[in-house]
């Protein structure tokens, strides 16, 4: 079966996964973000209209969407059926767009920082919490960790979720993956490149409450009222430039 045609029929299949996503799309960024990834498929899609796809795989992958629909959220319906497009658009041969980065950043652009939250937050939140007291001990500072929250001098101060870092690191992995389909990386450098963008998002994160922690406490008061955002700001640049380094001092290393 040609290409063209099975992503017709996967379509056709799968328009319940796209009604729901159509309904959970919050913001215009989400927009955006997908309607790069149809643009990616549509170009790839085009280049490959006339290759041919195993009958049995297209079958494989709509059984797993099926499953999906009778026995997971709706988010995973969503994602079954964005994994059986790109596979059917994107072949294994084609090297100007490499397909694992290409899935990795068309399932980012789902709707999925609420499930990032529920399972991320706390873990996120202690690491972040371990590194930072860390930090401020290493400028003197006597700061001791409980659970997720520093204690200083007997004064508590949360990491509450917002503090837990679950979108820099979404928005560091979905930056690797556009880096990695830029430079079309290999698979196992594209892996290379994730662990470089959680470890730049956990430690950009803990530098950014490090510095946060001088304001909450009354230490340091500029009188800037957006010097939160602007901690933040500074933070994400950090990680930002750690993600593209690292691409590149891989791609000189491999």
């Amino acid at each position: 079966m040609r290409r063209s045609h099975a992503l017709g029929l996967v379509g056709a299949a799968c328009w319940d996964a796209w009604r729901l996503l159509a309904s959970r799309i919050e913001d215009a960024t989400g927009l955006l973000l997908l309607g790069a990834v149809a643009i990616g498929l549509w170009a790839a899609g085009r280049a490959t209209r006339n290759a041919p796809i195993r009958v049995g795989r297209l079958a494989a992958l709509l059984c797993l969407y099926a499953a999906a629909t009778l026995t997971g959220p709706a988010l995973l319906q969503i994602a079954a059926a964005m994994l059986a497009v790109v596979i059917v658009a994107v072949p294994e041969a084609t090297r100007s767009l490499p397909r694992v980065p290409l899935l990795a950043a068309a399932l980012l652009a789902l709707p999925i920082l609420p499930t990032m939250d529920f399972l991320l937050a706390y873990p996120l939140r202690r690491a972040s919490a371990m590194l930072t007291v860390s930090l401020l001990q290493m400028n003197g500072l006597s700061v001791r960790l409980q659970g997720v929250a520093l204690d200083w001098h007997g004064r508590l101060i949360q990491f509450d979720a917002p503090c837990s870092g679950v979108r820099m690191l979404w928005a560091a992995l979905l930056l690797a993956s556009i880096v990695s389909i830029a430079g079309r990386f290999s698979t196992a450098r594209y892996a290379l490149l994730l662990g470089t963008a959680l470890a730049a998002a956990v430690t950009g994160n803990g530098v950014r409450a490090a510095s946060l922690f001088y304001l909450e406490t009354g230490l340091l008061t500029p009188g800037l009222p957006w010097a939160h955002e602007a901690i933040g700001i500074v933070a994400f640049a950090f990680i930002a430039a750690a993600v593209v380094g690292g691409s590149r001092w891989k791609a000189r290393a491999w």
